[in-house]
């Protein structure tokens, strides 16, 4: 029995049996349980092994943190189970609706989140390059690495398709084609051509012109098409996965391979278009506008309000509406302050954990705090915050400061980033990819995110005790 098995085992003994399990799933560094009766799991147990971060209950769910390894216990565990990820669960839902749509979006992002970071990752070294004159736009390698570092945000809809099919329990390759449906190539220019035929709440911040109609009824595109959206597939899924749903009930078993993805794909991508797409870009105009009116108002309160909530929300796996706000931002001006603002975030982590690790004569707590810290310098945070800060819970707030302050420079120095990527290779995305402003950005990065680490690192270092962390 391997590592993974014993710990997936040990799990499995501690949470009350496989008879106990309604379903299993897992993000980046957390086993997520839906249990019959938490009352079962013995939390005492499973915080003890060496190998388990910590636990917590949200979202009536007990979560289990592991770490990055996760990926491999989950699938020890299922095999234990015999259970595979279960998305269906209409009769346990979760009566909060903030923490369904929460659980929704970290199912339908979480995955995603590997390739966007990578895709970040490759954006930030094409302006690197190009900054510093080592290759000039237009070249071979400038197109090369330009479009593997703008494909996933460009294809944003298809790889969220297949994402949100999975998460509402619908074939993923029905969600894939309806993201790439409204992602067509020159659909957006070949709808929007000519003049208007009249415009919706003209006049307004939801003003709609409409250019074509569909046997009358008008269509309302976004000029800029949907690429790199979130909302819109997300709802255009929601919808498929209902049709379908029924469509297995009404059709004959014979016909269903076939006439089920047809009249899926017929009837939510036109519904998406003429309703699902008005819907979603008045949802996003809205809360634009609402982002807009507050950063206007007070710049100051809006970007720190965003920056202290960020790290509270880790704790729960609730923080992915929020970058979902921010990928929105980045869909609509093709960069972000709001994921910019958090970006600090895991520096003050970072800083956290060294520090423990060197005032630290604790073995146990030292190999805790470094692994901790090896994670956050990949924007993953969560090892930190279950074994290295939450424990002390001053030490927390000593982050919530730092990333509060070096957030505050970048909102302020107006310093967004152009890729989404997180951690110590994310800096990269602080440079205009169109050359404006040299290397300002980046060096605003730089600043925010030492000015994070040393406000961290000196209040942790000096109130640091050894008889806190035992207790």
């Amino acid at each position: 029995m391997n590592e993974n098995q014993a710990v997936a085992k040990f799990i499995l003994d501690n949470v009350g049996g496989s008879d106990n399990v309604v379903s299993a799933t897992h993000c980046m560094t957390r086993l997520r349980l839906k249990l019959k009766d938490l009352n079962l799991a013995n939390r005492n147990n499973l915080d003890q092994n060496p190998n388990i971060i910590s636990t917590q209950i949200a979202e009536e769910r007990l979560q289990v943190i592991i770490g990055t390894q996760v990926g491999d216990v989950y699938e020890e565990f299922v095999k234990l189970i015999n259970h595979v990820e279960e998305v269906k669960e209409e009769t346990t839902k979760d009566k909060n609706v903030f923490n369904r749509f929460a659980a929704l979006i970290t199912k339908i992002v979480v995955p995603s989140l590997g390739v966007l970071c990578a895709c970040g990752i490759i954006a930030g070294i094409n302006s690197i390059l190009l900054s510093t004159g080592v290759i000039v736009a237009g070249d071979g390698t400038n197109i090369l690495l330009s479009n593997l570092g703008n494909a996933c945000l460009t294809f944003f809809p298809v790889i969220l398709g297949y994402t949100s099919a999975v998460a509402f329990g619908m074939d993923p390759f029905i969600g894939m084609i309806l993201g790439a449906f409204i992602i067509f190539p020159n659909m957006a220019q070949t709808i929007n051509d000519g003049d208007p035929l009249f415009t919706i709440f003209a006049n307004s911040p939801l003003a709609m012109p409409v250019y074509k109609t569909f046997f009358g009824i008008p269509i309302i595109f976004p000029a800029v098409g949907y690429t790199s959206t979130v909302i819109p597939i997300m709802l255009i899924n929601y919808i498929a996965s209902k049709i379908e749903k029924l469509l297995k009930k009404v059709l004959p078993r014979v016909t269903r391979q076939f006439m089920v993805p047809f009249f899926t794909i017929l009837f939510a991508g036109v519904i998406g278009v003429l309703v699902v797409g008005p819907v979603s870009m008045m949802i996003q105009n809205l809360l634009q506008a609402g982002l807009n009116v507050l950063i206007n108002t007070s710049k100051v309160l809006a970007f720190a309000v965003i920056s202290l909530i960020y790290q509270p929300l880790v704790i729960f796996g609730l923080h992915w509406p929020l970058i979902t706000l921010g990928l929105l931002e980045f869909g609509s001006l093709g960069s972000t302050l709001i994921v910019a603002s958090i970006f600090p975030a895991s520096f003050a982590h970072m800083a956290a954990c060294f520090a423990v690790f060197l005032k630290s004569k604790n073995i146990k707590t030292k190999n805790v705090a470094f692994p901790a810290f090896l994670s956050a310098c990949f924007c993953i945070i969560e090892p930190s915050i279950y074994g290295v800060t939450l424990p002390v819970k001053k030490r927390f707030g000593f982050c919530m400061v730092g990333g509060l302050v070096g957030g505050l420079v970048l909102a302020l120095s107006n310093s967004p980033m152009y890729a989404i990527s997180m951690g110590v290779t994310g800096v990269m995305s602080f440079i205009n990819p169109n050359g404006q402003g040299g290397f300002a950005g980046l060096l605003w990065a730089i600043v925010a995110c030492l000015v994070a680490m040393v406000i961290t690192f000196s209040l942790t270092y000096v109130t640091y005790k050894e008889e806190k962390v035992e207790a």
